[in-house]
């Protein structure tokens, strides 16, 4: 694999420069590439689309500016402001990672890349992009934009996230990055790819790299990169327990080892057998594994969602806890106010069940008792 001569990288730098001059979107973190803000934003950003980032950020800023109002924080809160936005182990690494820059850094994020390795959630590229953007540190960065850009670039096949095509993108990620402005050239290959030379139906009319893409010039752009194995995702059914003693409802802390929704909240749930009915599987955990009697147990929503490789579909069931039993709080249970679901962080499924029972009344409030 060639590597671009120096006239090319000469061409494909003015080209790239001219062109994110006026064509850049005015993004918040873009008003002052401070290496905090490019850092949050960028974790942010990972597998996770701009529009969708963009409240979230500006949420984070009012309410963590600096690594040290983040590093001060408690984990629930930045969990609860992180609500919506999904894979919560980034939150987490933020705020380990702030901890740790404000304890053995001076609450300032190292300058170079390799220090800003060491901090808990920043790998290979977002250690580049702070060097570069939040820095202006010739280090080069290699996100799925880049990839692609570099792939049809070059007309290069093969899957950018392996190797040796890897190390082959990074190396000319490297070559395009200069001590001049290497926050202009690293932000111009993102935005590049992530507005014309997309994925699908790439607008190569108005790329700026047009008269130097080789794949272009070879009829290859669509086959660029080349496109990898699609994974089927795995169908699991799951049965949630919404549990009522009188105006309380439980739910569970997921422990910090949890697969997913580590330290979150949510409703009492497990894994359902594709013939067992919803009904029978919420009576069997309320009686074996959370030792609840109960009753009036009746389905209260249905739905879907998507955890990285795996598809769930669910059923959740609402039952009561008649009052006059004595109860015992499962361990890392806790009853809580419905108006309590409001503070607490859920994740999106279990979310939009707490906005169910708010703003509906299917849910029993007391108990109905025989009349004398």
């Amino acid at each position: 694999m060639k590597l671009l001569s120096s006239s090319e990288v000469k061409r494909v730098q003015q080209a790239l420069l001219a062109w994110f001059e006026s064509a850049q979107r005015p993004l918040p973190w873009r008003a002052e590439r401070n290496p905090y803000s490019v850092w949050v934003s960028e974790v942010m950003l990972q597998q996770t689309q701009v529009a969708t980032v963009i409240p979230y950020f500006e949420r984070w800023m009012r309410t963590y500016p600096t690594v040290a109002t983040l590093a001060q924080a408690r984990e629930q809160d930045v969990l609860k402001l992180w609500e919506g936005l999904g894979y919560y182990s980034r939150a987490r690494s933020l705020l380990k990672g702030a901890q740790i820059i404000a304890a053995h850094c001076g609450g300032r994020l190292p300058a170079d890349a390799d220090s800003l390795r060491t901090i808990p959630g920043i790998g290979r590229y977002t250690a580049g992009a702070i060097a570069s953007i939040g820095y202006q540190k010739p280090e080069p960065i290699l996100d799925g934009n880049v990839m692609r850009v570099l792939c049809r670039l070059c007309d290069l096949a093969g899957d950018p996230r392996k190797a040796p095509l890897n190390e082959h993108l990074w190396t000319l990620a490297r070559q395009l990055v200069t001590k001049t402005n290497p926050s202009q050239l690293n932000e111009s290959l993102m935005e590049l790819g992530a507005t014309v030379c997309t994925p699908s139906k790439p607008h190569c009319s108005d790329c700026p790299l047009r008269r130097v893409c080789r794949s272009l010039a070879n009829d290859h752009v669509d086959q660029r990169p080349s496109p990898g194995k699609r994974t089927t995702p795995t169908e699991r059914k799951v049965v949630v327990t919404v549990v009522f003693l009188g105006n309380q409802v439980l739910l569970q802390q997921q422990a910090a080892s949890a697969p997913h929704w580590a330290g979150l909240w949510t409703f009492p749930f497990s894994e359902c057998r594709s013939l067992e009915h919803p009904e029978a599987l919420a009576t069997r955990q309320l009686t074996d594994s959370l030792h609840l009697p109960a009753s009036h147990l009746s389905i209260l929503a249905q739905g879907k969602y998507t955890i990285t490789r795996f598809r769930f579909s669910y059923v959740a069931v609402q039952a009561l806890v008649p009052r006059a039993t004595r109860v015992l709080t499962p361990d890392g249970y806790t009853w809580v106010t419905r108006r309590k679901l409001l503070e607490l962080p859920m994740p999106a499924p279990h979310r939009r069940l707490a906005h169910t029972l708010l703003s509906t009344t299917l849910a029993p409030k007391r108990d109905r008792r025989p009349s004398r």
